[in-house]
């Protein structure tokens, strides 16, 4: 390979999907190996030139390989393929495209970074159907930020990933709500990084999929730096509703929840420094009964969208009396604060 780019020749790009389901397939060190791949590309079977034995080997045997794929039965994977079944488009299994090799990964003091580079597909809206990374840990006794950079492939579907405990069911429709942190829609060619904060040692389990905007069953490669360092240890923000590891959608939330509250010392919390000092409320002065009628007048805020523009975080909001308003976030010291409010 290293003498065919001295010639000239273009890397073979590993992130397509069809690439990426011939070398889950691929048997190691064979020299040939027969594989069935739906039009879904997902594996079917797999017969290394090899080991064609019985019950595989001749024109009979072959044809009961090509058989045995096409009912599913998944013969030459053995226990492996276990985790490469899925159900109908409908109601897809959690457990994906992720069987063949087994996407762990295992993080220690020694060996504090990996990557993985796997597929995703996407189920029908309302579904979930997650290419699943272990993520094992458990030797951080003390915990640390854990920081995954996912980086998705050229074809057309967009990816979402949510992070979620080891011990976690994953849905298999619906929104993740018991995900810890996600990053939902990132599109072809697009990067993006979740961080989480742990305090122990512990498992995760990493969900990939296909966005509900992507077209049904289409596929897309992912990679993904998964990687661990030890908290910073700093003077603690006083009241501070942001932290570090926290998502931007989840300190948008928040915001959003603290406002519908009238809840001043909140909210002051989730601004910049300069931002706060511009700030103006008189909710801790409000009468009692102005601020009960205030408080069901901005339940009715909403949150129109949300975007990531560069190393920024943006959203739209609803309000009440207020007509739209723009939330401009930065990170500071790590930490998501809002810098900017403008109606």
């Amino acid at each position: 390979m290293a003498l065919r780019r001295q010639q000239g020749f273009k890397p073979f790009d590993k992130t397509r999907p069809l690439a990426q389901a011939i070398m889950k397939g691929w048997k190691k060190r064979s020299p040939a190996d027969s594989l069935v791949i739906s039009p879904d590309l997902e594996l079917m079977g797999r017969l290394p030139v090899n080991e064609r034995s019985s019950p595989y080997n001749g024109a009979k045997g072959y044809l009961l390989f090509l058989k045995e794929s096409l009912d599913g039965r998944l013969p030459g994977f053995g226990e492996e393929g276990s985790g490469l079944q899925s159900t109908d488009s409908g109601t897809p299994s959690s457990s994906g495209a992720a069987g063949i090799n087994g996407l762990n990964v295992v993080l220690t003091h020694g060996k504090p970074e990996q990557t993985v580079l796997s597929i995703f597909r996407t189920p029908e809206a309302g579904y979930q159907d997650y290419t699943v990374v272990e993520i094992d840990a458990t030797a951080l006794k003390e915990g640390g930020i854990l920081t995954i950079d996912i980086s998705v492939g050229s074809t057309e579907a967009a990816g979402s990933f949510d992070l979620f405990t080891g011990d976690s069911e994953l849905p298999t429709e619906g929104a993740p709500l018991n995900a810890l942190v996600s990053a939902w829609g990132i599109s072809s060619g697009q990067s993006r990084r979740i961080t989480y904060l742990f305090d122990r040692g512990q498992h995760f389990k990493l969900g990939a999929t296909g966005d509900w905007h992507s077209e049904k069953g289409s596929v897309n490669a992912f990679w993904a730096k998964i990687s661990v360092e030890p908290e910073q240890k700093s003077e603690p923000r006083k009241g501070s509703s942001a932290h570090l590891g926290q998502s931007p959608e989840d300190v948008m939330n928040t915001f959003v929840e603290a406002f519908k509250n009238l809840d001043s010392e909140t909210i002051l919390s989730m601004f910049t420094e300069d931002a706060r000092e511009t700030f103006e409320d008189d909710f801790e002065d409000m009468p009692e009964d102005a601020r009960t009628q205030m408080s069901e007048i901005l339940s009715q805020m909403e949150v129109l969208s949300s975007q990531y523009v560069g190393d920024e975080f943006h959203f739209q909001l609803r309000v009440p009396l207020a007509g739209e308003v723009s939330v401009k976030m930065r990170k500071v010291e790590g930490i998501w604060l809002i810098y900017d409010v403008v109606e």
